[in-house]
C-alpha cells in the first residue's frame, strides 16, 4: 500500500470553523485525512489528524510551510511529524468504567496507577469536576490484564471505595453506551447559608428564631412551617424569587456537560414544585420532583397544609420506581448523589446564586413581611444544621 503519512496536532483557541480551515487547504494540495480527533475544553481547541499525502504532488517542505501558514490563519499551534501506523490488535478486549462520587485530588492518579499495575491500558478517557462531583468515563483494553474480569472488577471497585468513588462497568458492547440518569437528591435546601444569613440579617430575624421555625430532622414539619408562614401570600412572589435565582456556572456546566456524556439528569427535592420546575426548565433537566404546595386556585394564593402524600411520593424508591418507569431502565442505570451523606456548607451538586436585593426589596415594598419571609426561604426547601 502507497501511503506517505503525516500526524498534524495542535492547540489553541476555540472559534466556529477550525476544522474547516484546517482541512480545506489540505484537501486542495491532495492530501487526505484519513483519522481525526478533535475537543474543545473551556475554550481550548485541540485537534490530532492522521493525514496520507500519497497522493499529494507536493514537497515536504511545501507541506510544513503549508501548517505554518494554517497556524498563522488560525491562531493554532500546530506540529507536523512523520507517522508510523501500529495495526490494531485483533485481540483487543474494551471494558467501559464509569467512575462516580464526590471529587477530590488524585482520583484520575489512583484510578490509572491501578489500571497500569494490572496491565489494562486506557486508549480514551473523559471526565467533569464541578460542583463537588467527579464523573469520569474510560475506554480501557483489558486483554492484557493479568486479572480475570471479575477479579479486576472487584479490585478497582475496592480500591476507588477508598476515596469514596463509585465504580461502575459495561463490557459488552461497549460503544453503545447504555442510557443511564443522574439523580441529585436533596433533602435540604437549595440556598446557601450565607445568602440565607444575610437576608435574616437585613430582615431583622435572629438566626435562633429562624432555626426555631424549622425542627431538625423533621422534613415534614419543616414544610408545614413555611406553609404556615406562606398563607394568603400571592404564588407570584415564590415565583419571582424561584425565577431570579441562577444556578452558578460551575452548576451550568456540570450539567451540560453531563447531557454531553449522554446522561439524563434528574433532581428530586423537598423545595416547592413552583421552584424545582423552574430550576428543572433553566437547566434543561429531564426530570424534577419537588413537593405541590396547596394553592388557592381562585386567588392564586398559597393555602391550607399538605396532606402528607407529597412527602411521602419524594421517598428515594419511589422516585427510582418512577425514573425506572418513565425511562424504561434498571434500578443499576440510576446513580445516585444525595446531600444527606454530606455535612458542609454547600454539599456537591446543584447550586443557584440567589438575588438578594430582590428579596430585600419585596421586603421593603411590605410585599413580605419578617413572617412571610421566612416561610419563603423555607419554600426552597427546608435546612439541614451542618
Amino acid at each position: 500500500m502507497n501511503e506517505k503519512l503525516y500526524i498534524l496536532f495542535g492547540t489553541g483557541p476555540d472559534a466556529v470553523g477550525l476544522v474547516q480551515q484546517i482541512t480545506t487547504p489540505i484537501a486542495e494540495i491532495g492530501g487526505n485525512v484519513i483519522d481525526l480527533r478533535q475537543d474543545v475544553l473551556h475554550g481550548l481547541f485541540t485537534v490530532f489528524l492522521v493525514v496520507d499525502f500519497a497522493a499529494s504532488s507536493a514537497s515536504a517542505g511545501a507541506i510544513d510551510e503549508l501548517v505554518r501558514d494554517i497556524g498563522e490563519r488560525t491562531g493554532l499551534d500546530l506540529r507536523l511529524d512523520k507517522y508510523q501506523p501500529v495495526a490494531r490488535s485483533a485481540e483487543k478486549v474494551n471494558l467501559l468504567l464509569i467512575l462516580l462520587g464526590r471529587d477530590r485530588p488524585g482520583i484520575i492518579a489512583a484510578v490509572s496507577e491501578t489500571l497500569s499495575t494490572y496491565q489494562v491500558n486506557i486508549e480514551l478517557s473523559q471526565m467533569i469536576a464541578r460542583e463537588g462531583i467527579f464523573l469520569m468515563e474510560l475506554m480501557a483494553d483489558i486483554s492484557r490484564s493479568v486479572l480475570p474480569l471479575a477479579n479486576l472488577q472487584a479490585t478497582l471497585r475496592e480500591h476507588m471505595a477508598r476515596l469514596g468513588i463509585d465504580t461502575l462497568f459495561q463490557d459488552r458492547d461497549v460503544f453503545n453506551k447504555k442510557k443511564r440518569i443522574l439523580l441529585f437528591e436533596l433533602a435540604g435546601t437549595l440556598m446557601d447559608g450565607a445568602t440565607r444569613a444575610e437576608i435574616l440579617r437585613q430582615a431583622g430575624v435572629s438566626a435562633p428564631d429562624w432555626q426555631a421555625c424549622y425542627p431538625a430532622g423533621d422534613p415534614a414539619g419543616c414544610l408545614a412551617a413555611a406553609l404556615a408562614r406562606l398563607d394568603g401570600l400571592p404564588i407570584e412572589v415564590v415565583e419571582r424569587l424561584a425565577g431570579a435565582a441562577a444556578p452558578t456556572p460551575g452548576t451550568v456546566e456540570l450539567i451540560q456537560t453531563l447531557k454531553t456524556m449522554g446522561y439524563q439528569v434528574a433532581l428530586v427535592s423537598h423545595a416547592f414544585t413552583l421552584v424545582t420546575d423552574r430550576l428543572r426548565e433553566r437547566l434543561g433537566l429531564a426530570h424534577a420532583f419537588g413537593i405541590a404546595a396547596p394553592i388557592d386556585e381562585d386567588a392564586m394564593t398559597f393555602s391550607g397544609r399538605l396532606s402528607g402524600d407529597e412527602l411521602a411520593a419524594l421517598g428515594r424508591e419511589r422516585v427510582l420506581a418512577e425514573l425506572q418507569a418513565r425511562e424504561g431502565v434498571a434500578r443499576d442505570d440510576i446513580s445516585l448523589i444525595s446531600d444527606q451523606s454530606f455535612r458542609e456548607a454547600a454539599p456537591p451538586g446543584i447550586h443557584l446564586v440567589f438575588d438578594l436585593r430582590l428579596f430585600l426589596d419585596l421586603l421593603n415594598q411590605h410585599v413580605l413581611s419578617p413572617e412571610s419571609l421566612t416561610g419563603v426561604l423555607g419554600a426552597f426547601g427546608p435546612p439541614i444544621p451542618r
